[in-house]
């Protein structure tokens, strides 16, 4: 793992691991606002990093990964 963390990363990193939490109490934590959470949120989901359930102001998100995690590179050009 590389020695620089980003902004993102780091937020992530603030969320307990294995327990779930409401999205305004992640924002809470991670101190910024709800929206900013929700889009932190959405990337961790992309990354592997978070579970989310359920919908709008119950909705609750989880950390599932120990560290920051980042997807795999794909080749820009087209599949043969």
């Amino acid at each position: 793992m590389s020695a620089f963390m980003s902004a993102t990363d780091r937020t992530l990193m603030l969320l307990p691991f294995e327990e779930w939490i409401t999205i305004g109490t992640a924002a809470q934590r991670a101190k910024i606002d709800e929206a900013a959470a929700t889009s932190i949120v959405r990337v961790g989901r992309r990354r592997g990093v978070l579970r989310t359930r359920g919908k709008g102001a119950t909705q609750q998100v989880m950390r599932i990964y120990p560290g920051p995690r980042r997807p795999s590179c794909r080749p820009a050009g087209p599949r043969k």
